[in-house]
Formats: C-alpha cells, structure tokens, sequence
C-alpha cells in the first residue's frame, strides 16, 4: 500500500509504501528513513479506505549500493495509542481539579503498553536452522504472495537481480545456504525452490520501542537463469 508521512515540525511530505502492517505498527520502505525516536505522521493510501495515524520510529534501515537489490530501505514504525497521545498533551495530575474535603488519590498508572506482534505478509514457514558448524542446508522458508501484482513487483525488483528479502523471524546465519519455496499467488501453482545464500540478516530481537517489524534476511539467490525459467510461465500469465 501506499504511504506518505511527515516529519515533525515539516510542512513536506516523503513517499513510501509498506508491505508489513499490524494493529501496533508497520514498516515504511522509503529512501529517506528517519531516525529511531523520531515523531512522524503516516497517512495510508488505499482508495477511500486509508487513514492517518501518529507514530513513532522504532529502528531505521539505510541500505546503499548494491545491497538495495536484496532489501529495502525504510524503517519500523510503532504506531502510538490514543493513550499515548493524550498523555503527552496533558501529563499525569495536569489541570486536576481537587474538591474541598475529597480525598487526594494519585493518578491510576498509565495502562501498559501492548507487545507489538507484527503479522507479515509474506508467511515465513521455517524449519530450524542447523547447530553451528554448518553452512550448507541451513533451512527451507517460505515465501507466499498476496496478489499476482505484487509476485511480478518483487519478480522484476528482485528476483531477476538475482536477490530476494525473506520475511521470517529464524533468518539464517551469514554465508549459510538455505532453500528457498517460492509460491506464485495463481491456481494450481506448484512451489519453486531454489537454493539461496544469506548475505544480511536481520535480528527479529528489537529495541526499546518494541520487536523488529521485518525481521529475515537478504538472500543471493543460485542458479539464478533456472529460477527465472521457472518463473516465467508465471509472469507470462501462461
């Protein structure tokens, strides 16, 4: 879907789109990710269905050069309650009114944030990975696509560049070959497996704001003319 947010304190606006979207948060892919602890607004765009929501960054990934063939730039946001946002206009025993003979009582505590659990769209179906010591036969992932338009977006993207993000929270160790099930979004399409190799990995531990929203890896896909001729059926609309 396509997104737009602002910076606080910005009158402009930056681009983006995301492919991950929760109840608690979202990852924003966009060249131009702000820093984790920055205030932003989101505002989704899908036909007269899209809202806007106050948010916050909880980690940011610049990618650069060539890498930006196997992930996307951008940045997890954490999307902020109605709770948070009225606490920060009106701190805790601000403007409270005392009534003459009423006894005094302390604020209640503000209610405890829920965990975040992010619900990937690609559905990443793992098996563990081997014990250390191995690099070969590190695991098979799975990676499902939600429409034919976004198959062929991630096909010409980053599949005939030889790279694919998988979205998974068990991601491989770095150089460790994994097995790779793609499954095209059409009836009665078989999965394609391919051997892949992690070239970055993305820790699914997060920060102060919260669990990573993509946690996987970028992976170099090998036997890339194979993978593309099993493909092309596919993207033919054979």
């Amino acid at each position: 879907m396509q997104v737009q947010f602002w910076k606080r304190g910005e009158p402009h606006a930056y681009p983006g789109y995301t492919t991950n979207i929760s109840l608690t948060g979202m990852f924003v892919a966009t060249r131009n990710p702000l820093p984790p602890g920055t205030r932003l607004r989101v505002e989704i765009l899908e036909g007269d269905r899209g809202f806007m929501v106050e948010g916050m960054v909880a980690h940011a990934r610049v990618v650069r050069g060539e890498l930006m063939r196997l992930t996307q730039p951008g940045m997890g946001v954490r999307f902020l309650s109605v709770e948070d946002l009225v606490r920060e206009l009106v701190p805790a025993g601000h403007g409270q009114e005392h009534l003459p003979g009423a006894p005094v009582s302390a604020p209640p505590p503000p209610p405890a944030e829920a965990a975040m659990e992010p619900e990937p769209l690609w559905d990443p179906e793992p098996t563990p990975a081997p014990q250390e010591g191995s690099q070969e036969g590190g695991g098979t992932f799975a990676v499902r696509f939600l429409s034919p338009a976004e198959f062929l977006e991630v096909y010409r993207r980053d599949i005939v560049n030889g790279g694919l993000f998988v979205s998974t929270r068990y991601p491989g160790r770095i150089q460790e070959t994994v097995r790779v099930e793609l499954h095209p979004p059409f009836a009665n399409a078989r999965p394609v497996v391919v051997r892949a190799r992690v070239v970055q990995r993305f820790e699914p531990a997060g920060d102060a704001f919260g669990p990573n929203l993509l946690a996987g890896m970028g992976v170099e896909l090998l036997d890339l003319q194979s993978v593309v001729e099993s493909l092309q059926g596919y993207v033919r609309g054979d």
